[in-house]
């Protein structure tokens, strides 16, 4: 099977797969995906925020007194779509005989790595610049740093129920494993987390970093790029967990073929939407995340 059987839609499905399949703190966040949006919509995004309204009460047995009726206002915060990330590569005369599975692992699976390290770059860049919160940490017992982490975040008006995650850096991470368990003290709860966290460890974060948040607390945007209409090969998708476009096309000053995957990419620290139960939606900046530095200070 050669490159004349390999189509657009399909080339750019697979390297979305590809790109979707190792995220690793990008897979964490929210995520808002879509494939060639329209032109002239911008270059911001607008996340929605669900919309909040109060519950109201009558007497039981009251049959004369009116139903109230409310509206529901619902609020978006603005993500601006910063970075055209991108992977363009030359491909000789040699390697245009390839079929689909050559051309995956020997071109797609490149550029997807490199789009896949961008945007982790990008979402780590977000995290740490969370404002530091300042809590104790003892690295021979570091589950308790956890449980203050918990504490905060609640405090912050994060809900029960809500799903936890933490990245961690290296040292922080080893720690945890090195942990005490059995009569000195558990690191890990029965389930495999850490006081009810989820823990990633991340190299993107400082050693010993700690970036504990909902998801909500960062959302990543991703939009494919319009296929130009001079493109002579090119499809945008949205699949496997990503969006982007890929082009080839021949170039006729140097005899390649030219492979190029991109998307355009924006992440954002967002703030917690708290209903406060009458009706309204407070947002509260970086209320859903908290940073914590473990490095012991003088």
């Amino acid at each position: 099977m050669t490159n004349s059987l390999l189509v657009p839609e399909q080339i750019a499905e697979v390297t979305a797969k590809l790109v979707g399949a190792d995220l690793n703190l990008a897979a964490l966040v929210h995520r808002d995906l879509e494939a060639e949006f329209g032109s002239g919509s911008g270059s911001t995004v607008k996340v929605r925020v669900p919309g909040a309204v109060p519950s109201r009460t009558r007497g039981i047995y009251d049959v004369s007194t009116p139903l109230a009726s409310d509206e529901i206002n619902e609020e978006s915060i603005s993500v601006t779509l910063s970075e055209h990330c991108y992977s363009n590569v030359a491909l000789s005369e040699g390697d245009l005989d390839l079929d689909l599975g050559n051309f995956a692992s020997r071109v797609l699976l490149p550029q997807a790595t490199a789009v896949v390290k961008r945007v982790e770059r990008e979402v780590a860049a977000a995290m740490t610049s969370t404002p530091e919160t300042k809590l104790t940490y003892d690295p021979s017992n570091p589950a308790t740093v956890f449980t203050a982490i918990r504490r905060q975040l609640r405090d912050n008006g994060v809900p029960a129920g809500v799903k936890l995650t933490a990245a961690v850096g290296s040292n922080v991470y080893a720690d945890l494993m090195d942990g005490p368990t059995g009569s000195a003290g558990t690191t890990f709860d029965a389930d495999g987390r850490v006081r009810g966290f989820d823990v990633v460890e991340s190299t993107r974060l400082g050693a010993d970093e700690i970036v504990a948040f909902v998801k909500e607390a960062f959302a990543l945007v991703v939009r494919a790029p319009q296929v130009p209409a001079g493109a002579p090969y090119g499809a945008s998708v949205s699949e496997g967990g990503f969006a982007l476009r890929h082009l080839r096309a021949y170039d006729t000053s140097t005899a390649v073929d030219r492979s190029l995957v991109s998307s355009f990419v924006g992440v954002s620290a967002m703030p917690l939407a708290i209903d406060n139960e009458n009706g309204t939606v407070t947002l509260k900046p970086h209320a859903g995340a908290v940073r914590v530095i473990t490095t012991p200070t003088d």
